[in-house]
């Protein structure tokens, strides 16, 4: 990391209009759940954030106030500036959630009785989505079958093994499918991940890398597309699949079938005896089509409401 601190460092400063009603602190706890985490550090209204934007390492600063989102990113001053900062502002428009879903789904709350139930004067929420697709589904593959806390842990240690560093910062950059790829089995296991997890893991990057798994490419599907080549992938299921969907690639209407939380919070909003199984979720999601995915986010936000 010492070479990289020793680099040139340029910053860049730009702001982003936020709506009146703009939800910053939900927003800012999906960011920061990892108050250890290599690539991210969160204080009060403030993210700092290491990401890796078309092989660049930089490092991105967000601050919130009630109506602008302030942004400074630093990084390499022999970055291709010219051609990074639109690839940094899509990255932060991103992460804040501003894409538009919030307008459906609040027209649907005015139109069907369970979205409006669900919303019931609370505030409509915005989608955080990760900095870009792979973060997404690298969290997707090593929070399978495992509970949050030890996910968070693996996924610290594959930053520190693979993350990139920045320069000027003390930050990593969340590692790309290129750093992902060159790394061997063995050093994940001996960080705690199953065999088969870090099968998974480095299958997937080669995949990305290789083309066979256009991941940049599936936001424009249509969301059963984008599903079947997710599934295409080994030791990738319809959990793992539907998360990169929601908050990798920002589609509107998904729903993480075999989501523990998703289920619970559907058992309680319904008063059901038991927990649905995932056909029964699937059909009780249908009624929030086409924005399952933000009516997602309001029922695992609901868990903590009636907690």
């Amino acid at each position: 990391m010492a070479g990289a601190n020793m680099q040139q460092v340029v910053e860049h400063a730009f702001e982003i209009a936020l709506p009146a009603d703009y939800h910053a602190a939900s927003v800012l706890a999906y960011h920061g759940r990892d108050p250890a985490g290599p690539a991210e550090r969160l204080q009060a209204q403030h993210l700092r954030k290491g990401v890796l934007l078309q092989g660049a390492a930089v490092e991105l600063q967000l601050h919130f106030t009630p109506d602008r989102l302030l942004v400074r990113v630093s990084g390499a001053a022999s970055h291709d500036w010219p051609a990074l900062l639109p690839q940094v502002q899509q990255a932060v428009r991103r992460m804040a959630g501003l894409d538009g879903q919030r307008d459906a789904w609040m027209t649907l709350a005015r139109q069907q009785p369970d979205a409006a139930r669900l919303l019931a004067g609370k505030p409509a929420l915005w989608l955080p989505l990760t900095a870009e697709p792979f973060e997404a589904l690298c969290w997707a593959i090593i929070g399978q079958q495992i509970n949050l806390s030890f996910a968070t842990a693996l996924r610290r240690s594959l930053i520190q093994l693979a993350g990139v560093p920045i320069a000027g910062s003390d930050l990593l950059a969340h590692p790309g499918p290129a750093q992902v790829a060159a790394l061997s089995a063995e050093p994940l296991t001996a960080q705690r991940f199953s065999r088969s997890k870090a099968g998974y893991l480095l299958g997937a990057a080669h995949a990305v890398l290789d083309g066979s798994l256009p991941l940049d490419a599936l936001s424009g599907l249509a969301a059963a597309e984008a599903e079947r080549c997710l599934l295409a992938l080994h030791g990738v299921g319809p959990w793992t699949a539907r998360y990169v969907m929601l908050r990798g690639l920002g589609l509107a209407d998904c729903a993480p079938i075999g989501d523990s939380g998703l289920a619970t919070a559907l058992q309680r909003f319904h008063a059901l005896p038991a927990r649905p199984d995932a056909r029964q979720t699937e059909q009780l999601m249908q009624v929030f089509s086409p924005c399952r995915s933000l009516a997602t986010l309001h029922l695992w936000a609901s868990l903590t409401e009636h907690a």
